[in-house]
């Protein structure tokens, strides 16, 4: 299975991958979805909202062997209704998971199979960078909080007790370089618990990788197809170091993984495949400055090298404080609430 980041196709042809080797694109694939379907974007460009156009989506499934997508993200339910995406996803025949009608849809495992081998895909968003979360009777995404991740997890173990479960995960500030230490914490947790890995998304760039107990943490995995220049009235775009990109390969039957380098260039929207490397990959370990660091080490060093260190944006370092991680949970939803209302003010 081949795991990429977030997808972001406003109209058919909106991005070209270019250069990638066959072998990979008749491969299983597996993707964030950042942004609900629509049919048909001029209606939607000047709103402050990222979607996919259907018709881009139908194309990438026929170009791809798409087993699912991650649909716990910020931008599903920028468009309202659920319904459309659901009902498009189930017509062409691409499972879900980590969004739903409600709690219990959303927490839901995807189970598809891979080489001949099943795997689960359980799907998380944090809500303090605007993942709405899901609740009895609203539809929404599958929290990511510590309690709800671990139950989640526990049900999926006693439900599919044969077959590794890979948790997928939409976390950490945007262009976030390096995880949390308390997500640092949390990905060890949840392989404690039985998760035969970790991948993240959301930072919109390539994050760390590290090995826990011989299973792998990804802990970004940056963007993939997600066109710069057109979203937010042409606003959103990155920053360079975001044009680099990585998919993941994991054969869960033999325990193997693999890093396939990207490029995106804005400027003629082609992804361009660079090159692979292997488990011991010096490319993600350019990425990974921190490895064989202890939590404590981490934190402090952390503290100095984050770069949103001059922003404003509280740390969280652990789990276990739930009145600290609760009051900045609150710092940041009042914080983005004043900024989004002055992005309308000046727009």
């Amino acid at each position: 299975m081949i795991f990429v980041g977030d997808i972001s196709l406003p109209f058919a042809n909106a991005i070209r991958v270019v250069s990638l080797p066959n072998e990979l694109q008749n491969k299983n694939w597996f993707g964030n979805l950042e942004g609900a379907l629509v049919k048909g974007s001029s209606q939607l460009v000047k709103r402050l909202i990222v979607f996919n156009d259907e018709v881009a989506i139908r194309k990438l499934v026929e170009e791809f062997c798409f087993k699912g997508f991650a649909l716990a993200n910020n931008h599903i339910f920028d468009c309202g209704s659920f319904e459309y995406t659901s009902n498009t996803l189930d017509e062409i025949r691409v499972p879900y998971c980590g969004a739903g009608r409600n709690l219990g849809d959303a927490r839901k495992p995807l189970v598809i199979k891979d080489g001949g081998k099943e795997i689960a895909i359980i799907n998380f968003g944090w809500e303090v960078i605007q993942c709405k979360s899901a609740k009895a009777t609203r539809a929404g995404v599958n929290p990511l909080t510590p309690l709800n991740i671990l139950n989640v997890l526990k049900e999926t173990r006693s439900q599919y007790p044969y077959i590794p479960i890979v948790v997928f995960l939409h976390w950490n500030y945007e262009l976030e370089a390096f995880p949390h230490p308390r997500e640092r914490e949390l990905a060890r947790c949840l392989i404690d618990h039985g998760a035969a890995g970790i991948i993240g998304c959301h930072s919109h760039r390539i994050g760390g990788f590290e090995v826990y107990k011989g299973r792998p943490i990804v802990y970004s995995l940056g963007n993939w197809l997600f066109k710069q220049g057109f979203f937010y009235n042409g606003r959103i775009s990155f920053p360079p170091f975001c044009r680099k990109e990585v998919a993941f390969e994991w054969d869960l039957l033999r325990g193997i993984f693999k890093f396939h380098f990207f490029e995106y260039n804005p400027e003629n929207d082609e992804v361009r495949y660079v090159k692979t490397e292997g488990p011991d990959s010096p490319t993600m370990k350019s990425y990974t400055p921190f490895l064989r660091m202890t939590n404590q080490e981490y934190s402090n060093w952390y503290k100095e090298q984050r770069y949103h260190r001059n922003k404003g944006l509280p740390i969280y370092y652990s789990w276990n404080s739930p009145f600290n991680v609760k009051a900045k949970d609150w710092y940041n939803k009042i914080r983005d609430i004043v900024i989004r209302t002055a992005f309308k003010i000046i727009r």
